[in-house]
């Protein structure tokens, strides 16, 4: 690894895991999120913080103004002596930046779906959609059942601590609905697929394309996509909502074109999902 020379200037970056990774670009005052703009970006989050005392209390004070703090603990113990790059008064610049976005945030409301539908940035679309009622929405514009599917998966479960406690059976159904869009400034159809499970009865709505409209299993399959190198090498998949974990057989260095999974490969390879 080569070292860090002092005249190189280094950026300082808060990333919240617990946000997509959102970073925050302290040393230039903006996000790095998909190119989008500070405005956009606190849209996105007044959909997760929908108001301003929670905005404070769990994004801006835990994420922004603590980092400063810690960073001033830390070189008071004299454990940042040995980093030559790290310069405290930078990071002070988090207090400018957590003001900045307070003033944003209160000037600015979150993303309608009408305007979301309508983002072009496909990468902070999804974000966005992940802040909205999808189901809400869409029983707000209008829908009709095209066709269902049922598939009936093997499913390992864990304890809360990581600990395997088994595999279960499970009945998923897809559903794929048609959507009107006229109330949005759509006019063209657009396409969901339901997922719910029977013993649970918990359901999920994500937004496909046409071409699998007829399909409900290869529509579920096609909201994963992968490399087409990575795909022989996944050993199992284990799906959160929106989120795909992915198990691998060996490392691979992704090449090819980006290509959806296939039903069989979908079902195949899930293990979990919630």
């Amino acid at each position: 690894m080569s070292e860090i020379k002092k005249e190189e200037k280094v950026p300082c970056l808060i990333k919240v895991t617990s946000l997509n990774n959102l970073c925050l670009n302290i040393s230039d005052l903006k996000f790095d999120l998909f190119d989008v703009s500070n405005i956009d970006a606190v849209r996105y989050l007044k959909g997760i913080f929908t108001n301003r005392e929670r905005f404070i209390n769990r994004f801006i004070e835990p994420k922004v103004r603590e980092v400063p703090r810690r960073m001033r603990k830390l070189s008071e113990s004299g454990e940042l002596d040995r980093f030559d790059h790290v310069n405290l008064e930078e990071w002070e610049a988090s207090n400018v930046f957590a003001d900045m976005l307070i003033e944003i945030y209160d000037m600015v409301e979150a993303y309608s779906y009408e305007e979301a539908f309508k983002l072009e940035n496909e990468q902070f679309k999804a974000l966005v959609f992940g802040t909205i009622d999808v189901p809400e929405m869409i029983k707000n514009l209008g829908h009709k059942r095209l066709c269902t599917e049922g598939v009936e998966l093997e499913q390992k479960k864990w304890s809360e601590s990581g600990e395997l406690l088994g595999v279960t059976k499970q009945n998923n159904i897809y559903e794929v609905h048609e959507v009107n869009g006229e109330k949005i400034g759509i006019n063209e159809p657009l396409y969901a697929v339901r997922c719910w499970c029977t013993s649970t009865d918990k359901e999920h709505w994500l937004w496909i394309e046409d071409e699998y409209k007829d399909n409900p299993l290869a529509a579920i399959a096609s909201t994963f996509r992968f490399h087409e190198n990575v795909i022989p090498k996944i050993k199992e998949l284990k799906r959160q909502g929106d989120i795909m974990l992915v198990e691998m057989t060996e490392d691979v260095e992704p090449e090819g074109e980006i290509i959806p999974l296939t039903s069989e490969q979908y079902f195949s390879l899930l293990t979990a999902q919630s």
